[in-house]
């Protein structure tokens, strides 16, 4: 979306721009924009990842305290909503290889 760009007299350019730049938008926002196709720019995409793998090693703990992966989709983990994270994959369309390995090797 080019930064001037108006949606019924709302400036929705400047708006993408600044949720690729904010640096702690919380996990449901992160959702929302990736599940509506959302592109992040490079630093913002490591970013992410760098969150994808703080959220994967807080399963692995959860998975190694209880015996199952089965988290409860309320159920948070030091302060992450570790269960909306979990029924996120679950369902989203674009998980990249390694994190779809990742994920089954759990």
């Amino acid at each position: 979306v080019p930064q001037s760009h108006v949606e019924q007299g709302k400036n929705l350019g400047r708006w993408v721009n600044r949720q690729r730049r904010k640096p702690n938008l919380d996990q449901r926002r992160l959702d929302l924009l990736e599940q509506a196709g959302f592109k992040w720019n490079g630093a913002r995409t490591a970013l992410l990842d760098k969150r994808w793998d703080t959220m994967f090693q807080l399963l692995l703990q959860f998975i190694t305290k209880n015996g199952h992966c089965d988290v409860p989709q309320s159920h948070v983990e030091q302060g992450n909503n570790l269960g909306h994270w979990v029924a996120y994959q679950q369902r989203r369309p674009n998980l990249d290889q390694r994190q779809l390995d990742l994920l089954e090797q759990a």
